[in-house]
């Protein structure tokens, strides 16, 4: 048996963490589906997904951050997890625009690729963004 439980306790914690915060994220997610069905406004769910996703992508990397003092990857941020942020909320973004530019705020011909569509259909390239945003401000630099 181990003397030090501290390194067994911090992950047992954590995986508790993430079911509360996946607890959490459906509850939300399905209080914000509701409002969209009463209001026939879809724009917010649009916004909830990738930020909720990018939450959890925070989350799943506090299990590799060692240190927590900061160290800037730059190469890690600037090449992937900016990429991965255009690409997850693109969406949303021009979602906004056009509502709030089009005279027909019930028009959504919207300029998105069926490819941005694809790829961001299970939230991959958030939680992406999430975990390597954390891991490039408190990783070592490799």
């Amino acid at each position: 048996m181990p003397k030090n439980w501290s390194p067994y306790v911090w992950k047992l914690l954590w995986g508790v963490g993430l079911i509360v915060l996946l607890f959490i994220i459906y509850h939300l997610e399905l209080k914000v589906r509701n409002h969209v069905a009463i209001t026939f406004q879809p724009l917010p769910i649009f916004w909830f997904l990738p930020t909720a996703y990018f939450v959890f992508g925070i989350y799943i990397s506090f299990i590799f951050v060692k240190v927590w003092s900061v160290k800037w990857n730059w190469p890690l941020i600037v090449c992937v997890t900016i990429p991965f942020l255009i690409l997850a909320f693109y969406s949303p973004v021009i979602y906004t625009i056009i509502q709030s530019t089009s005279s027909d705020s019930n028009s959504f011909s919207v300029p998105i690729p069926y490819w941005i569509m694809n790829i961001n259909s299970l939230g991959i390239p958030s939680i992406v963004a999430g975990i390597t945003l954390m891991v490039g401000m408190f990783g070592k630099r490799e």
